[in-house]
């Protein structure tokens, strides 16, 4: 395909970013519409495309049409699955299991760079050095779709639908014993229908922004997305070569074998930070990946300082070393927690529509990424990470101050969270004891409201059932 300009190469980086946030929308219709199984079967379907195409591609407009098909494709993959997976999963381990959808993310990205690794001792005029990354794409997506067909439903999609039956089978067998009259299946079913019941008003996409505890929501999910894109890491997973050439690190072999090795530390901290997440709560996890990332930002920009005027080799193993602590400070919190905590604190009908808000948003930013940082780098350099060392700073205050603790709660009770009265655990001298007993009593409140209806609108319907037979 040539040798493209910067322009055109930031232009082909840039289309499959472009085609996320052209699918964020569509996706979360098919999902609230048709079912979350079929949000996640068009994103298989979308991405093996993608990917196939890419692969035969014979010339840069294929290539970057495949690319944009490919980043359509994962918009519905973002939406559905991450919606699907959080509605699925048993109330006790919600947040470990959601938690591990983002980290998975770093499977792919070691099968990826290990292949780079060794298609990039092919001969550069063998085209198979690039379609062989491109079409190993398809690989994930194809191992869904010939599965997909034996995972459950959302139950309270269906539930959504009318169809209780169905959804009562699927938590008995899945958060039950089996036996659709289980307490536990009964009580879970009971709090999703009345849930659902008095959470009508999310219906519209008017609804994310009518109300002041949805957009309360909302901000939270935005600003959850820009200090995870915008929080230095970003520089490190796409400009990671430009760091390595600064530091004197410029050879093919080590710069891809430093990349793999890097993945699978991401990884590896991703994942525990998934299972830290049921145990020391959300909001420590979020303050302490930043709080952590502050503390390795200071001696990664004093190295990298240092290199840049000494040439110190010391000094460049140094950054090395920081560039792998970061990652898994970054890891701790903002990989596990960028899907688990947006599908918490979105109630049932804003779910999906709340995804692709943090899809589009989180798409905008890249972009800009993808055209300020090269920038920022070639002019100020090592100059440029103390701007996110003060940026985190400004993200930690945020989180401690806006940031609720969703630990403990079923979907259901965490759909009062940011109504009036409710507290939400903010860092007050009470903690999760109070959220604990202000969301109960919200849920209860609520509940017993519907509760009255029902008994209410019963017996209207007898009391007109007994006149009628007389």
């Amino acid at each position: 395909m040539g040798t493209p300009t910067p322009s055109q190469l930031g232009l082909i980086t840039a289309i499959y970013f472009i085609g996320v946030f052209c699918g964020g929308v569509p996706a979360s219709i098919v999902t609230d519409r048709f079912g979350r199984k079929w949000g996640v079967t068009v994103g298989q379907i979308l991405t093996v495309a993608g990917a196939s195409f890419q692969a035969a591609s014979r010339g840069r407009a294929q290539y970057m049409g495949a690319r944009f098909v490919l980043g359509f494709g994962i918009a519905f993959n973002m939406c559905a699955a991450a919606t699907l997976l959080s509605e699925l999963a048993i109330p006790q381990f919600r947040g470990t299991l959601v938690s591990l959808f983002n980290p998975f993310w770093y499977v792919g990205s070691i099968i990826a760079a290990w292949t780079c690794f060794g298609t990039s001792h092919m001969p550069k005029t063998d085209a198979w050095g690039w379609r062989t990354p491109s079409l190993l794409q398809a690989l994930c997506p194809t191992f869904v779709l010939c599965l997909i067909y034996w995972v459950p439903e959302s139950p309270r999609w269906l539930v959504s639908r009318g169809r209780n039956a169905e959804a009562v089978a699927i938590i008995a067998k899945y958060h039950g014993t089996g036996n659709d009259d289980d307490p536990t299946t009964c009580a879970e079913i009971s709090e999703i229908e009345l849930a659902l019941q008095q959470a009508r008003e999310g219906i519209r996409w008017s609804a994310l922004v009518t109300k002041k505890a949805n957009r309360n929501r909302i901000s939270v999910v935005i600003v959850m997305v820009l200090m995870c894109l915008w929080c230095g890491q970003n520089i490190i997973t796409y400009y990671f070569s430009p760091i390595l050439n600064s530091i004197g690190i410029t050879g093919s072999t080590k710069q891809t074998g430093i990349n793999g090795g890097i993945n699978i530390v991401n990884l590896v901290s991703s994942i525990l930070g998934a299972f830290l997440a049921d145990r020391v709560g959300r909001r420590k996890l979020w303050m302490t990946s930043f709080a952590g990332m502050i503390v390795v930002g200071v001696p990664f920009t004093v190295l990298s300082a240092v290199y840049v005027q000494t040439r110190k080799t010391g000094a460049g193993y140094g950054v090395v070393v920081c560039l792998f602590l970061y990652d898994v400070a970054y890891n701790i919190a903002c990989n596990p927690l960028l899907y688990s905590y947006a599908t918490e604190i979105m109630p049932f009908f804003m779910r999906a529509r709340g995804l692709a808000v943090k899809t589009l948003v989180g798409q905008i930013a890249l972009i800009i990424n993808m055209y300020v940082n090269p920038i920022a780098l070639a002019a100020i350099g090592y100059h440029y990470y103390i701007f996110f060392i003060g940026l985190n700073c400004f993200w930690l205050i945020l989180i401690f101050f806006f940031f609720p603790e969703t630990k403990g709660y079923s979907l259901e009770q965490l759909a009062v969270l940011f109504d009036d009265g409710v507290d939400t655990g903010r860092g007050g001298p009470d903690g999760q004891g109070a959220t604990d007993r202000s969301i109960v009593a919200a849920v209860d409140d609520k509940s017993q409201s519907i509760v009255e209806v029902q008994s209410s609108e019963s017996q209207t319907s007898s009391e007109m059932d007994e006149k009628h037979l007389n």
